[in-house]
């Protein structure tokens, strides 16, 4: 079924949903939150919490603030979902710009929405650096190395966790179990669920609506590139996907199949 532009609930700020999903992360145990399936590289939700608090501080320490918009310019959902709950956890707007987008696209949408950070990854950094030269664009911290941009990483410097601090991006273990708590009724979602989610795709504020849906359900969210979404959810055993409109895919009932079109014009987000 195409996607329709989804929101949590009438009235709540893009801030308070984070609010939520890591609320929904302290009490859902050592169970994976998101798994990378190009590498089979599995968060857990502690992990997930940790990584987003952190980077939520270290991009409140370098300026971005409440009322702010920042973009976020990645090719899987493991990384989308990170930054775009950590931006939204300053209290600035997320932007979600389609890696497929093309420079004249992305660029437009930097200068229209009055973006002065990015977060980008390395396979599209390069990319990202020469929109942001176009913009007015000042901050480019990437998911990886990438020569002329910041990497993601120093954004956790300083924050404390347990394991794996000199890592960015998605890592840790955990594995699937039973969690108590509320579901995600507006996508038909609980905590049983496994959401395969191809890259951000069509309409960002609908993708991201399904991504935020999938983690305050507490399902398990599942990023896989185009030509991995079957094999994703037959190994992952998933149970709902989310995919660029078009996209053939099977091993889900087809209403649990979310296909995200492109939007008439892409909006400026609203925090």
């Amino acid at each position: 079924i195409e996607a329709a532009p989804l929101s949590v609930s009438a009235g709540e700020s893009h801030r308070a949903i984070t609010e939520r999903v890591l609320g929904r992360a302290d009490q859902a145990g050592h169970r994976a939150a998101v798994i990378d399936a190009v590498d089979g590289t599995v968060t857990a939700w502690p992990r997930l919490a940790w990584t987003i608090r952190a980077a939520a501080h270290g991009l409140s320490r370098r300026g971005l603030a409440d009322g702010d918009t920042a973009a976020v310019f990645v090719q899987d959902a493991a990384r989308f979902a990170i930054a775009v709950n950590a931006i939204r956890a300053t209290g600035a707007t997320a932007l979600p710009i389609r890696p497929d987008a093309s420079m004249a696209d992305v660029a437009g949408q930097l200068n229209a929405c009055g973006v002065r950070l990015l977060i980008t990854a390395a396979p599209l950094a390069e990319f990202a650096a020469e929109a942001a030269d176009r913009s007015q664009v000042r901050q480019v911290f990437t998911f990886g190395e990438s020569a002329g941009t910041t990497p993601f990483r120093s954004l956790l410097t300083g924050a404390e966790q347990g394991t794996d601090t000199d890592k960015d991006g998605p890592h840790g273990t955990g594995a699937n179990g039973p969690l108590d708590g509320a579901d995600s009724p507006e996508a038909g979602l609980s905590d049983r669920d496994v959401v395969v989610a191809g890259p951000p795709c069509g309409d960002g504020q609908a993708y991201r609506s399904l991504v935020d849906l999938t983690l305050l359900a507490g399902a398990t969210l599942v990023a896989a590139p185009v030509p991995l979404l079957t094999a994703a959810m037959r190994v992952y055993q998933a149970t709902a996907a989310i995919v660029p409109y078009g996209t053939a895919v099977s091993g889900v009932p087809p209403d649990r199949i979310f296909a995200v079109a492109l939007p008439e014009s892409p909006p400026c987000p609203r925090g």
